[in-house]
């Protein structure tokens, strides 16, 4: 049996969540594309035990304290999995909890990390992913804050993925 692949999100939650899900929910039944829970990856590809990693999220929140995140500008890739997101602003606390979780899981921390959260997963062109843009607006400043982190299991399709544990942060 070949080992999974899990990835750690940040995840918004209560009112703002809910209004970001039937966005995605709403795109995605328009544009035939799967639908997602909202979320930010902070580490994608991990292939160790589901025990490790579980063990791993733990010893990361114990050192964390819930911080605010705050999404910017939309944007698109052409990229399936970043067809259409809002930007992350990088603030300090955000990056300390991203090196820290490098340092953690031994993942290289790279430049071209970008975090964002996923509007719409798809093939679109760039001309349609332009005229979503225009109608729904470029520029977002949602702030939410983040308590705990999400181990996920993302193998296949978002269909198939599944929530394997949620830490939630312990210095409050």
């Amino acid at each position: 049996m070949s080992s999974s692949v899990y990835s750690l999100w940040l995840q918004p939650s209560g009112d703002i969540a809910y209004r970001l899900q039937e966005r995605i929910n709403n795109m995605s039944q328009r544009y035939g594309t799967p639908s997602f829970a909202p979320h930010i990856t902070l580490l994608g590809s991990l292939k160790s035990s589901e025990t490790e990693l579980i063990s791993l999220t733990d010893i990361l929140v114990s050192s964390l304290s819930p911080f605010e995140v705050r999404l910017t500008k939309a944007g698109y890739s052409d990229r399936f999995y970043q067809s259409l997101f809002l930007r992350v602003e990088k603030n300090n606390m955000f990056q300390e909890v991203r090196k820290r979780a490098c340092q953690l899981f031994d993942m290289s921390d790279t430049e071209d990390y970008h975090p964002h959260l996923s509007l719409l997963y798809g093939d679109l062109s760039q001309k349609e992913k332009e005229r979503i843009l225009n109608i729904m607006g470029r520029e977002f400043y949602i702030r939410f804050p983040v308590k705990s982190i999400v181990l996920m299991q993302t193998e296949g399709t978002p269909e198939q993925w599944k929530k394997i544990d949620t830490a939630v942060f312990k210095l409050q």
